[in-house]
């Protein structure tokens, strides 16, 4: 793959596999902010609404340039655009209207009782997959060499549920119609393959690597596995319901990395760890609940059970925090802030040292 932005790309992609395999190569990968010492040309948004602002492909594609001629692409951080119209697009597909604001979009439920979850059908053709689809096409077709077009943000299983019923039901329905919720999660399980793969087909023909809206990519077919649901239900009802629906996500992909999003969730880490086809944690702790220096002993549990760990760490500090408990192998550092160049490749031959164990 040759990117114009990013020269490097074949080299920092050959280290990325390598974390992929369990390996590493002469450091681990680093993702982080380089600051850029040019402006991103400003963008006339469309006048309205938010939906209207969301929904425009063209002023969406004129940020998504703009944005990679002015940034700075060091390490493992790869110029790239995901097509993105919430978290909740797969809901759209069964019927669910989404409602914007500046930030996200949430659906607006439209099954009245789990029971009903199997009679159900997504439609790919429905207004708001077709705007991804065009999205993702005319991305492709834009960058012409200079971004990776990434997969949109898919919410399946447990989350596609809670989407279609709303939170606080699909909670009530844990309740009072366990083996109800069980029917309806098997009922979707399969239907993750319908969207990855419609997009998915698209990205692989243009010979592009395969990401969405997480750090890591491929150049073989991944994915992050989620449910951001889990924390609210028990280790028992998780076993039930939403494990058997992300190991059979695991065993369909090449490389699959969970995230596990928050302390509420961490009850099920054991669980996850079991999968014999999942490769990876993001481990994203939260707001308000300390760094990734507080979070050692999930990491070393990670890497005990054999995968890597993708571990977002505050600043230089905090990575430097995990460099100096952990071993190199197996971690992903992605980096928050940001910092200058000279800065980077600093910090880049500490995790080249780290890599030899010379810390």
């Amino acid at each position: 793959m040759n990117l114009i932005t990013k020269p490097d790309a074949e080299e920092c992609l050959d280290r990325i596999e390598a974390w992929w395999d369990g390996h590493l190569t002469d450091r681990p990968p680093v993702t982080l902010n380089v600051r850029s010492d040019r402006r991103a040309r400003d963008i006339a948004p469309p006048s309205g609404s938010w939906r209207r602002r969301k929904l425009d492909v063209d002023y969406v594609l004129h940020c998504v340039e703009a944005h990679v001629e002015a940034g700075v692409f060091r390490a493992e951080t790869f110029p790239r655009f995901m097509p993105n119209l919430g978290p909740e697009i797969c809901a759209a597909a069964y019927g669910c209207e989404l409602e914007f604001s500046e930030t996200t979009s949430w659906s607006v439920p439209c099954v009245g009782s789990i029971r009903d979850v199997p009679g159900l059908a997504p439609d790919l053709d429905c207004f708001y997959w077709s705007v991804i689809r065009e999205m993702t096409d005319r991305s492709i077709a834009r960058s012409n060499g200079r971004w990776i077009t990434a997969i949109t943000d898919l919410h399946t299983n447990g989350d596609l549920l809670a989407a279609l019923r709303d939170p606080q039901a699909l909670a009530m329905d844990y309740a009072d119609d366990l083996p109800g919720v069980r029917d309806a999660c098997r009922h979707v399980t399969p239907h993750a393959s319908i969207f990855y793969d419609d997009l998915y087909q698209r990205i692989a023909a243009a010979g592009q690597p395969c990401t969405t809206w997480g750090i890591a990519i491929s150049r073989r077919p991944m994915y992050y596995l989620s449910c951001d649901f889990i924390c609210m239900i028990s280790p028992a009802m998780f076993a039930e319901t939403i494990l058997p629906a992300i190991e059979w996500e695991s065993r369909r992909l090449d490389r699959t990395i969970f995230h596990l999003d928050g302390p509420g969730a961490l009850k099920h880490l054991d669980a996850l760890l079991e999968l014999p086809a999942l490769h990876a944690v993001q481990w994203t702790y939260g707001a308000g609940a300390g760094r990734a220096g507080d979070w050692i002993e999930v990491y070393r549990r990670i890497l005990a059970a054999g995968k890597g760990a993708e571990v977002q760490a505050a600043d230089f500090d905090d990575a430097r925090a995990v460099m100096n408990a952990l071993p190199a192998k197996g971690i992903w550092l992605s980096l928050g802030g940001s910092c200058s160049a000279g800065e980077a490749d600093a910090f880049l031959a500490e995790t080249a040292r780290w890599a030899r164990g010379m810390r």
